[in-house]
Protein backbone atom coordinates (compact mmCIF):
# COMPACT_ATOMS: atom_id res chain seq x y z
CA UNK A 1 0.00 0.00 0.00
CA UNK A 2 2.72 2.43 0.94
CA UNK A 3 4.57 1.33 -2.17
CA UNK A 4 1.56 2.06 -4.35
CA UNK A 5 1.09 5.47 -2.75
CA UNK A 6 4.74 6.23 -3.32
CA UNK A 7 4.48 5.26 -6.98
CA UNK A 8 1.42 7.44 -7.44
CA UNK A 9 3.13 10.40 -5.82
CA UNK A 10 6.22 9.86 -8.01
CA UNK A 11 4.14 9.75 -11.16
CA UNK A 12 2.28 12.91 -10.15
CA UNK A 13 5.58 14.68 -9.47
CA UNK A 14 6.96 13.64 -12.87
CA UNK A 15 3.77 14.89 -14.57
CA UNK A 16 4.00 18.26 -12.81
CA UNK A 17 7.70 18.63 -13.72
CA UNK A 18 6.84 17.85 -17.36
CA UNK A 19 4.22 20.59 -17.39
CA UNK A 20 6.69 23.07 -15.91
CA UNK A 21 9.31 22.12 -18.48
CA UNK A 22 6.85 22.57 -21.37
CA UNK A 23 5.86 25.96 -20.01
CA UNK A 24 9.46 27.05 -19.82
CA UNK A 25 10.11 26.00 -23.40
CA UNK A 26 7.04 27.83 -24.58
CA UNK A 27 8.12 30.99 -22.73
CA UNK A 28 11.62 30.78 -24.24
CA UNK A 29 10.18 30.59 -27.79
CA UNK A 30 8.13 33.75 -27.26
CA UNK A 31 11.17 35.68 -26.08
CA UNK A 32 13.10 34.57 -29.12
CA UNK A 33 10.40 35.92 -31.46
CA UNK A 34 10.21 39.21 -29.58
CA UNK A 35 13.98 39.57 -29.80
CA UNK A 36 13.66 39.31 -33.56
CA UNK A 37 11.02 42.04 -33.54
CA UNK A 38 7.31 42.03 -34.16
CA UNK A 39 5.92 40.66 -37.42
CA UNK A 40 5.33 44.22 -38.67
CA UNK A 41 8.94 45.15 -37.91
CA UNK A 42 10.10 42.01 -39.71
CA UNK A 43 8.13 43.02 -42.78
CA UNK A 44 9.65 46.50 -42.65
CA UNK A 45 13.16 45.04 -42.49
CA UNK A 46 12.34 42.73 -45.39
CA UNK A 47 11.05 45.70 -47.41
CA UNK A 48 14.17 47.73 -46.71
CA UNK A 49 16.37 44.89 -47.92
CA UNK A 50 14.44 44.38 -51.17
CA UNK A 51 16.42 45.08 -54.32
CA UNK A 52 14.55 46.97 -57.04
CA UNK A 53 15.76 46.08 -60.51
CA UNK A 54 14.85 48.54 -63.27
CA UNK A 55 15.26 47.87 -66.98
CA UNK A 56 16.24 50.97 -68.96
CA UNK A 57 15.77 51.03 -72.73
CA UNK A 58 18.01 53.51 -74.56
CA UNK A 59 17.72 55.13 -77.97
CA UNK A 60 21.53 55.41 -78.03
CA UNK A 61 24.19 53.07 -79.27
CA UNK A 62 26.49 51.85 -76.49
CA UNK A 63 28.78 54.75 -75.49
CA UNK A 64 32.46 54.28 -76.18
CA UNK A 65 33.80 57.32 -74.32
CA UNK A 66 33.30 57.78 -70.59
CA UNK A 67 33.65 61.56 -70.87
CA UNK A 68 30.52 62.18 -72.95
CA UNK A 69 27.32 63.52 -71.45
CA UNK A 70 25.55 60.48 -72.89
CA UNK A 71 27.83 58.16 -70.92
CA UNK A 72 27.36 60.17 -67.73
CA UNK A 73 23.59 60.23 -68.13
CA UNK A 74 23.38 56.48 -68.58
CA UNK A 75 26.31 54.55 -67.12
CA UNK A 76 27.16 57.33 -64.65
CA UNK A 77 23.57 57.58 -63.46
CA UNK A 78 23.32 53.80 -63.12
CA UNK A 79 26.41 53.63 -60.93
CA UNK A 80 25.49 56.67 -58.83
CA UNK A 81 22.02 55.30 -58.11
CA UNK A 82 23.52 51.99 -57.03
CA UNK A 83 26.01 53.81 -54.79
CA UNK A 84 23.49 56.16 -53.18
CA UNK A 85 20.95 53.40 -52.51
CA UNK A 86 23.59 50.92 -51.25
CA UNK A 87 22.66 48.54 -54.03
CA UNK A 88 18.93 48.60 -53.33
CA UNK A 89 18.18 50.02 -56.79
CA UNK A 90 19.87 48.41 -59.79
CA UNK A 91 19.51 49.67 -63.34
CA UNK A 92 20.19 47.45 -66.35
CA UNK A 93 20.66 49.32 -69.63
CA UNK A 94 19.57 47.98 -73.02
CA UNK A 95 21.11 50.07 -75.79
CA UNK A 96 19.92 50.67 -79.37
CA UNK A 97 16.26 50.22 -78.39
CA UNK A 98 16.65 46.51 -77.70
CA UNK A 99 13.47 46.31 -75.60
CA UNK A 100 11.19 48.59 -77.60
CA UNK A 101 11.45 50.67 -80.76
CA UNK A 102 11.98 54.40 -80.55
CA UNK A 103 8.34 55.24 -81.36
CA UNK A 104 6.87 52.27 -79.48
CA UNK A 105 8.80 52.96 -76.30
CA UNK A 106 6.18 55.40 -74.97
CA UNK A 107 3.47 52.74 -74.93
CA UNK A 108 5.90 50.20 -73.47
CA UNK A 109 6.80 52.62 -70.70
CA UNK A 110 3.18 53.56 -70.10
CA UNK A 111 2.19 49.88 -69.75
CA UNK A 112 5.17 49.11 -67.53
CA UNK A 113 6.66 46.68 -70.08
CA UNK A 114 9.89 48.60 -69.58
CA UNK A 115 10.77 50.63 -66.50
CA UNK A 116 12.88 53.47 -67.91
CA UNK A 117 13.63 55.06 -71.26
CA UNK A 118 16.40 57.28 -72.63
CA UNK A 119 14.77 59.35 -75.36
CA UNK A 120 14.52 62.70 -77.07
CA UNK A 121 11.03 64.03 -76.33
CA UNK A 122 10.56 64.82 -80.02
CA UNK A 123 10.50 61.07 -80.70
CA UNK A 124 7.10 60.81 -78.98
CA UNK A 125 5.42 63.81 -80.56
CA UNK A 126 2.91 61.72 -82.52
CA UNK A 127 1.19 61.16 -79.16
CA UNK A 128 2.61 63.94 -76.98
CA UNK A 129 3.00 67.00 -79.26
CA UNK A 130 4.30 69.07 -76.34
CA UNK A 131 7.60 67.22 -76.83
CA UNK A 132 8.28 69.31 -79.93
CA UNK A 133 9.79 71.95 -77.63
CA UNK A 134 12.83 69.67 -77.47
CA UNK A 135 13.68 70.24 -81.13
CA UNK A 136 12.67 73.89 -81.41
CA UNK A 137 15.24 75.45 -83.78
CA UNK A 138 17.21 78.30 -82.20
CA UNK A 139 15.10 78.26 -79.02
CA UNK A 140 18.02 78.76 -76.60
CA UNK A 141 21.63 79.90 -76.77
CA UNK A 142 23.55 77.68 -74.35
CA UNK A 143 23.37 74.94 -71.71
CA UNK A 144 22.54 77.27 -68.82
CA UNK A 145 19.60 78.82 -70.67
CA UNK A 146 18.23 75.39 -71.53
CA UNK A 147 18.52 74.20 -67.92
CA UNK A 148 16.67 77.33 -66.83
CA UNK A 149 13.89 76.70 -69.34
CA UNK A 150 13.44 73.11 -68.18
CA UNK A 151 13.79 73.52 -64.42
CA UNK A 152 12.78 77.07 -63.56
CA UNK A 153 10.72 78.77 -66.26
CA UNK A 154 7.71 76.45 -66.11
CA UNK A 155 8.34 74.88 -69.53
CA UNK A 156 9.51 71.61 -67.98
CA UNK A 157 6.45 71.51 -65.71
CA UNK A 158 4.13 71.84 -68.71
CA UNK A 159 5.83 68.95 -70.45
CA UNK A 160 5.75 66.85 -67.26
CA UNK A 161 1.97 67.36 -67.13
CA UNK A 162 1.64 65.97 -70.65
CA UNK A 163 3.84 62.96 -69.81
CA UNK A 164 1.86 62.29 -66.65
CA UNK A 165 -1.25 61.71 -68.75
CA UNK A 166 0.56 58.66 -70.16
CA UNK A 167 1.76 57.43 -66.78
CA UNK A 168 5.32 58.58 -67.40
CA UNK A 169 7.55 60.67 -65.12
CA UNK A 170 10.62 62.60 -66.33
CA UNK A 171 13.61 62.05 -64.04
CA UNK A 172 16.13 64.42 -65.60
CA UNK A 173 17.48 65.83 -68.87
CA UNK A 174 21.04 65.68 -70.05
CA UNK A 175 22.75 68.18 -72.34
CA UNK A 176 24.19 66.47 -75.39
CA UNK A 177 26.39 69.27 -76.81
CA UNK A 178 25.60 71.71 -79.59
CA UNK A 179 24.08 70.33 -82.76
CA UNK A 180 25.59 70.77 -86.19
CA UNK A 181 24.48 69.81 -89.67
CA UNK A 182 26.52 66.70 -90.46
CA UNK A 183 26.14 66.22 -94.17
CA UNK A 184 27.31 65.15 -97.59
CA UNK A 185 26.05 68.38 -99.16
CA UNK A 186 27.68 71.68 -98.29
CA UNK A 187 25.24 73.74 -96.22
CA UNK A 188 26.14 77.42 -95.88
CA UNK A 189 22.60 78.80 -95.87
CA UNK A 190 18.93 77.84 -96.30
CA UNK A 191 19.27 77.73 -100.10
CA UNK A 192 21.65 74.76 -99.81
CA UNK A 193 18.94 72.65 -98.19
CA UNK A 194 17.02 72.45 -101.45
CA UNK A 195 16.92 68.87 -102.74
CA UNK A 196 18.80 67.41 -99.75
CA UNK A 197 17.24 64.55 -97.78
CA UNK A 198 17.40 65.52 -94.12
CA UNK A 199 16.57 63.19 -91.26
CA UNK A 200 14.03 64.52 -88.82
CA UNK A 201 11.68 63.63 -85.98
CA UNK A 202 8.15 65.04 -85.93
CA UNK A 203 6.07 66.95 -88.46
CA UNK A 204 7.05 70.44 -87.32
CA UNK A 205 10.74 69.92 -88.06
CA UNK A 206 9.66 68.46 -91.38
CA UNK A 207 7.77 71.68 -92.14
CA UNK A 208 10.91 73.68 -91.30
CA UNK A 209 13.05 71.68 -93.72
CA UNK A 210 10.40 71.53 -96.44
CA UNK A 211 10.12 75.33 -96.39
CA UNK A 212 13.73 75.36 -97.57
CA UNK A 213 13.09 72.78 -100.29
CA UNK A 214 14.53 69.76 -98.50
CA UNK A 215 13.13 66.25 -98.48
CA UNK A 216 12.75 64.43 -95.18
CA UNK A 217 13.32 60.95 -93.77
CA UNK A 218 12.79 59.40 -90.35
CA UNK A 219 15.52 57.05 -89.20
CA UNK A 220 16.27 56.09 -85.58
CA UNK A 221 19.51 57.57 -84.24
CA UNK A 222 21.16 54.16 -84.16
CA UNK A 223 20.74 53.91 -87.96
CA UNK A 224 22.32 57.26 -88.89
CA UNK A 225 25.65 55.72 -89.89
CA UNK A 226 24.08 53.29 -92.31
CA UNK A 227 21.71 55.91 -93.70
CA UNK A 228 24.50 58.40 -94.42
CA UNK A 229 26.77 55.69 -95.80
CA UNK A 230 24.18 54.42 -98.26
CA UNK A 231 22.82 57.84 -99.21
CA UNK A 232 19.39 57.20 -97.74
CA UNK A 233 19.84 60.59 -96.08
CA UNK A 234 22.14 63.49 -96.97
CA UNK A 235 22.21 65.35 -93.67
CA UNK A 236 21.36 65.08 -90.00
CA UNK A 237 21.16 67.64 -87.24
CA UNK A 238 23.15 65.84 -84.55
CA UNK A 239 25.80 66.54 -81.89
CA UNK A 240 29.17 67.23 -83.48
CA UNK A 241 30.94 64.79 -81.15
CA UNK A 242 29.13 61.88 -82.82
CA UNK A 243 31.56 62.35 -85.69
CA UNK A 244 33.87 60.50 -83.32
CA UNK A 245 31.68 58.45 -80.96
CA UNK A 246 29.17 57.26 -83.60
CA UNK A 247 31.91 57.19 -86.27
CA UNK A 248 29.81 59.55 -88.42
CA UNK A 249 33.03 61.28 -89.47
CA UNK A 250 33.57 58.25 -91.70
CA UNK A 251 30.38 58.87 -93.70
CA UNK A 252 30.02 62.69 -93.98
CA UNK A 253 32.09 65.44 -95.61
CA UNK A 254 30.77 68.66 -94.06
CA UNK A 255 30.00 70.05 -90.61
CA UNK A 256 27.91 73.24 -90.46
CA UNK A 257 27.95 75.39 -87.31
CA UNK A 258 26.25 76.87 -85.42
CA UNK A 259 23.50 74.30 -85.55
CA UNK A 260 19.84 74.71 -84.77
CA UNK A 261 20.11 73.44 -81.18
CA UNK A 262 22.73 74.77 -78.77
CA UNK A 263 22.75 72.33 -77.12
CA UNK A 264 20.49 69.39 -77.84
CA UNK A 265 18.99 67.56 -74.88
CA UNK A 266 17.61 64.11 -74.13
CA UNK A 267 15.52 62.81 -71.27
CA UNK A 268 15.57 59.86 -68.88
CA UNK A 269 11.99 58.97 -67.99
CA UNK A 270 10.51 56.31 -65.72
CA UNK A 271 7.19 54.53 -65.73
CA UNK A 272 4.98 56.02 -63.03
CA UNK A 273 4.08 52.50 -61.87
CA UNK A 274 7.77 51.60 -61.46
CA UNK A 275 8.36 54.88 -59.63
CA UNK A 276 5.45 54.30 -57.26
CA UNK A 277 6.85 50.89 -56.29
CA UNK A 278 9.99 52.51 -54.90
CA UNK A 279 9.83 53.46 -51.20
CA UNK A 280 9.96 57.21 -50.63
CA UNK A 281 13.53 57.12 -49.28
CA UNK A 282 14.74 55.44 -52.46
CA UNK A 283 12.80 57.91 -54.61
CA UNK A 284 14.63 60.73 -52.85
CA UNK A 285 18.01 59.10 -53.46
CA UNK A 286 17.28 58.43 -57.13
CA UNK A 287 16.25 62.06 -57.66
CA UNK A 288 19.37 63.20 -55.79
CA UNK A 289 21.48 61.17 -58.21
CA UNK A 290 19.50 62.54 -61.18
CA UNK A 291 20.17 66.15 -60.22
CA UNK A 292 23.87 65.51 -59.72
CA UNK A 293 24.22 63.84 -63.11
CA UNK A 294 22.21 66.59 -64.80
CA UNK A 295 24.70 69.17 -63.56
CA UNK A 296 27.67 67.06 -64.63
CA UNK A 297 26.39 66.84 -68.19
CA UNK A 298 26.52 70.64 -68.60
CA UNK A 299 30.32 70.74 -68.50
CA UNK A 300 30.56 67.55 -70.54
CA UNK A 301 28.25 69.02 -73.17
CA UNK A 302 30.40 72.13 -73.61
CA UNK A 303 33.62 70.14 -73.74
CA UNK A 304 32.28 67.78 -76.35
CA UNK A 305 31.01 70.56 -78.58
CA UNK A 306 34.64 71.68 -78.85
CA UNK A 307 35.81 68.08 -79.18
CA UNK A 308 33.50 67.45 -82.13
CA UNK A 309 34.63 70.50 -84.07
CA UNK A 310 38.31 69.75 -83.44
CA UNK A 311 37.78 66.12 -84.46
CA UNK A 312 36.22 67.27 -87.73
CA UNK A 313 39.16 69.56 -88.53
CA UNK A 314 41.77 66.96 -87.61
CA UNK A 315 40.10 64.35 -89.82
CA UNK A 316 39.83 66.40 -92.97
CA UNK A 317 36.15 67.36 -92.82
CA UNK A 318 35.18 70.85 -93.91
CA UNK A 319 33.76 72.94 -91.08
CA UNK A 320 31.33 75.46 -92.58
CA UNK A 321 30.66 78.46 -90.34
CA UNK A 322 27.36 80.23 -91.02
CA UNK A 323 27.53 83.93 -91.69
CA UNK A 324 25.45 86.18 -89.48
CA UNK A 325 23.08 86.79 -92.38
CA UNK A 326 22.65 83.07 -93.14
CA UNK A 327 22.05 82.33 -89.47
CA UNK A 328 19.38 85.03 -89.30
CA UNK A 329 17.66 83.55 -92.38
CA UNK A 330 17.54 80.12 -90.72
CA UNK A 331 16.06 81.66 -87.56
CA UNK A 332 13.34 83.53 -89.43
CA UNK A 333 12.28 80.43 -91.36
CA UNK A 334 12.20 78.45 -88.09
CA UNK A 335 9.93 81.01 -86.43
CA UNK A 336 7.58 81.19 -89.42
CA UNK A 337 7.21 77.40 -89.55
CA UNK A 338 8.20 75.41 -86.49
CA UNK A 339 7.64 78.02 -83.78
CA UNK A 340 4.27 79.12 -85.18
CA UNK A 341 3.02 75.57 -85.73
CA UNK A 342 4.10 74.53 -82.25
CA UNK A 343 2.34 77.48 -80.59
CA UNK A 344 -0.88 76.64 -82.43
CA UNK A 345 -0.94 73.00 -81.28
CA UNK A 346 -2.69 73.44 -77.91
CA UNK A 347 -2.80 75.64 -74.83
CA UNK A 348 0.30 74.07 -73.30
CA UNK A 349 2.43 74.61 -76.39
CA UNK A 350 1.18 78.19 -76.71
CA UNK A 351 2.38 78.82 -73.16
CA UNK A 352 5.71 77.12 -73.90
CA UNK A 353 6.43 79.46 -76.80
CA UNK A 354 5.49 82.45 -74.66
CA UNK A 355 7.99 81.29 -72.03
CA UNK A 356 10.76 80.81 -74.61
CA UNK A 357 10.13 84.21 -76.22
CA UNK A 358 10.13 85.90 -72.83
CA UNK A 359 13.40 84.20 -71.92
CA UNK A 360 15.06 85.27 -75.17
CA UNK A 361 13.90 88.86 -74.70
CA UNK A 362 15.36 89.12 -71.19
Amino acid sequence: MNTNRFLKLSLALVFMLSLLLLGACSSGSSRSESTGGSSDEGKAEEKEEKIYKLRMNSMNAPPTDSNTSSYLAQEGFKELVKEKTNGRVEIEIFYANQLAGQSESLDALSRGTIDMQVISPVSWTDKIPEGNWNSLPFGWKNEEELVYLINESGLGDLYAEALNEYGVKPLFYYQSSAMAFLSNVRISGPEDMKGAIVNTQGTLKGDFYKAMGAGIANLPYAEYYEGLLRGTIDAVSFPAYTLDTYKLGEVVKYVTVPGELSPGAAMIAISQSAWDELPSDLQDLVMEAAKEIEQQTIAASKAYTEHGIEFAKENGLEVVELSEEAHKEFVEIAKETYWRGFAETNERTKKMIEIIEETQNN
